[in-house]
């Protein structure tokens, strides 16, 4: 560990005034024992029926994964008021969604009855260049993608059907300027847009079970629950939630998926028992590199919601987290998928010459490049230029992170892959 100081301003620096000043004022109205927010699961759930005016939910073993996630928020989160009352929000907004599937099927069981081809998904851990081969590969009008609006918001609504523009797109445009408003440091990290072509892992969130509850609020004792538990409901709910944006949509059942997520690497066993004949693309990057980014993006992501944290726990939790993952994956590679359906990409190789990166993916595919597909992904560079809203810069130092003892910790990983060095090389 590096005993230097970080340089990083604290949580609080990051608040919009609007922001302090309402967290002054709940922490008022809380010491008179008015607007606290307690993450009570019966609460939770009677406000979700409410909000929507439905009762039932089906099966309900996702009660117990809740409940691990609700006492890390009352007792590791350490929410100031404001971010107690955005994650109630989108827990309830969660369970609602539920009731709303629920109800869907009911009325639609044709929807379960949907097949999907084998998916195209793309695994490897964050910043190493997953979202820019998914955003590539969903260019290709051959492949259906979720859109970010989908993954938040996947159920239809009554307005939905006949709808000129989805009240659900129209939503979550608005939501988007908010978390722009609280955290403008976010799209340096990861692009956003309501249009935007997005991962599954807001649909792996309505199974209780996302690294974005981990990113938003610190919840160590869920995360670690989540890594030592099969998530395969998670998984299997995640397919019902595709299938319904898919009957939605109105999809050809025959056009295959192109999905991609960090998640994959901590719950690859769970994705390959609901994708078996899936194709896979695993993306590697200099794993030094990768761990200061990801430790840089959960701080950039956590800070909006505390007024307290630390960066060397932050870092050294990414740290941990991104071994255990990459320990896991190789496992998984090795005992469940067929060579076959495997395929490996460097960053450097689709950051220097991306198209003759990507003739190696439709090799692989057994797919022609077609001049649709190339040219869709040609623009979708050309508007979409690395560090477009600003260079994600950061220290390894800042998160008490060592270059030297982080390359010695995933030397394993770099040497199998042959990873080319990103930042200089320790001595």
């Amino acid at each position: 560990m590096n005993n230097k100081k970080s340089s990083l301003p604290p949580a609080t620096a990051y608040h919009r005034w609007p922001v302090r000043v309402l967290n002054v004022v709940l922490r008022a109205l809380n010491s008179v024992g008015l607007a606290r927010v307690n993450f009570n699961q019966t609460d939770l759930i009677e406000k979700a029926r409410k909000q929507s005016g439905l009762e039932d939910f089906g099966d309900e073993s996702f009660r117990g994964q809740l409940g691990e996630l609700l006492h890390c928020l009352n007792e590791q989160a350490e929410l100031n008021p404001v971010g107690k009352l955005l994650t109630r929000m989108s827990l309830v907004r969660i369970l609602r969604h539920r009731l709303m599937v629920q109800d869907l099927l009911q009325k639609h069981p044709e929807i379960l009855e949907r097949t999907l081809a084998p998916p195209v998904v793309v695994v490897g851990l964050g910043r190493s260049g997953t979202t820019r081969l998914h955003r590539l590969l969903a260019s290709d009008e051959r492949f259906l993608h979720l859109k970010s609006w989908e993954t938040v918001n996947p159920v239809p609504y009554p307005e939905s059907y006949g709808a000129v523009e989805d009240p659900r797109k129209i939503e979550i445009e608005k939501a988007l300027k908010a978390v722009m408003y609280l955290g403008p440091q976010i799209a340096a990290v990861h692009p956003l847009g309501a249009d935007e072509v997005e991962e599954e892992v807001g649909l792996l969130q309505h199974g209780f079970s996302s690294q974005l509850f981990e990113l938003l609020t610190k919840v160590p004792g869920f995360a670690e629950y989540l890594e030592k538990h099969d998530q395969i409901a998670a998984y299997e709910y995640m397919l019902v939630l595709l299938k319904i944006i898919s009957w939605f949509r109105d999809d050809p059942q025959d056009k295959p998926w192109v999905l991609k997520t960090p998640q994959h690497m901590q719950d690859l066993d769970c994705l390959i028992r609901v994708f078996p004949d899936a194709k896979i693309i695993f993306t590697h990057r200099d794993p030094v590199k990768v761990v200061g980014s990801c430790a840089s993006m959960a701080w950039n992501a956590l800070v909006r919601d505390t007024d307290s944290l630390d960066p060397f726990w932050v870092g050294q939790d990414w740290s941990d987290k991104t071994e255990r993952m990459l320990h896991k994956t190789q496992r998984v590679r090795e005992e469940m998928i067929p060579a076959e359906n495997q395929y490996d990409l460097l960053y450097a190789d689709i950051s220097s010459d991306w198209k003759t990166a990507m003739i190696g993916v439709y090799q692989f595919l057994d797919l022609p490049p077609t001049e649709q597909a190339m040219t869709a992904m040609e623009s979708w560079l050309a508007v979409n230029a690395q560090h477009k809203h600003g260079a994600h810069k950061y220290d390894l130092a800042d998160f008490g992170l060592d270059a030297q003892e982080q390359e010695q910790r995933f030397a394993f990983y770099r040497e199998r892959y042959a990873i080319p060095y990103e930042v200089k090389r320790p001595t």
